[in-house]
């Protein structure tokens, strides 16, 4: 039998590797259910599952508190995007194969990467990754309401490898240099400074690992900047002209696309050229993007082998394509990978 001495080191030993003090950047222990850090002793709780790891930005980023405050309001009154229509989790990868970026990540995912998602929202993408491949996959996002949804779909479904983390971007709780693979898809842009959060979140990816962004495009969203100016003036009666909202969803789910799309409190827009050069500054190179700057994207595209970044010229052309395309109708997002190399 141990003895109580046995039991004392067990609850000071150390936790997740990668999982690190926010305030701090020290290593944690865990002290029953909590997470305690070895530098000042202060402690966070396990809620249902979920480390709270949420720390404050402090005075070092100007109104970001600020911003974060309104953005996790409007997200714990209504998380997006919800489970309504997924069941189980056969249905979730259904659908989530019907996005060609998911299945490519899926399928090219390195066996044994650690995976980081920041801001998960509901974690549907991690939990799919989480289901389909060999891999460690952390869900962080600073809405509780959010990641409730995720960490319950995923216990009910049995998913393993997966740790919900409630996180604030600019007060990472992941060990520098420790992510095989950081995804940040459709977040930055809602932040107080998009640049400041791309700059936080990029060192967390190791030397060699990728930093996947989706941003807003400054022209590729124009037609969503149209349809909410129209639907400012004449209400709900234009949102016909939305190609989302043409498909049978739920109220539930056509409410949180409305509110994510026409009327979230934090927005901007950005270009190609502008993630090229956060991309040098930050030491990683250009891999690849969606869309492609030059040619066409493909249904079996390596997202993790370089293509041409083209010139300033091609960027340009290929955001004015996004507003004639599928891109365009559906929001004008697009995405950039970068490797880091320093």
């Amino acid at each position: 039998m141990p003895d109580q001495h046995d039991f004392a080191v067990a609850a000071a030993a150390p936790v997740d590797a990668n999982l690190v003090c926010p305030s701090t950047g020290s290593p944690l222990r865990r002290v029953g259910n909590d997470l305690v850090s070895t530098s000042d002793g202060h402690c966070y709780k396990c809620e249902q599952g979920i480390f709270r790891l949420y720390a404050e930005a402090g005075d070092k980023f100007a109104g970001v508190d600020v911003a974060s405050g309104r953005v996790q309001a409007f997200y714990e009154e209504a998380p997006f995007p919800n489970y309504n229509d997924v069941d189980d989790i056969a249905a979730l990868i259904e659908r989530a194969d019907t996005s060609v970026f998911g299945r490519l990540l899926r399928e090219q995912i390195p066996v044994n990467a650690s995976v980081l998602e920041v801001g998960c929202g509901t974690g549907q993408l991690s939990n799919y990754l989480a289901a389909t491949c060999i891999a460690r996959i952390y869900a962080a996002d600073m809405t509780m309401a959010s990641l409730r949804l995720g960490r319950k779909f995923a216990a009910e479904q049995n998913i393993r490898g997966i740790k919900f983390l409630q996180m604030n971007l600019f007060k990472p709780c992941i060990r520098p240099g420790s992510m095989d693979i950081v995804i940040t898809n459709g977040v930055l842009h809602h932040t107080a400074d998009t640049k400041a959060a791309f700059m936080s979140v990029a060192p967390l990816v190791k030397p060699g690992g990728h930093l996947i962004v989706g941003l807003y495009n400054h022209i590729g969203r124009l037609r969503t900047d149209l349809r909410r100016g129209l639907w400012r003036l004449f209400g709900d009666r234009v949102l016909f002209l939305d190609p989302h909202l043409r498909k049978a969803w739920s109220p539930d789910k056509r409410r949180a696309w409305i509110r994510d799309q026409y009327i979230h409190p934090v927005e901007r827009k950005h270009s190609m050229s502008e993630v090229l050069g956060w991309f040098d500054e930050a030491g990683f190179s250009f891999v690849s993007s969606i869309p492609r700057i030059i040619g066409d994207f493909s249904g079996d595209e390596r997202l993790f082998e370089p293509v041409p970044a083209g010139r300033a010229v091609d960027r340009l052309m290929a955001e004015t394509e996004m507003l004639f395309s599928s891109y365009g109708g559906e929001g004008g997002l697009f995405i950039m990978i970068g490797r880091r190399s320093t």
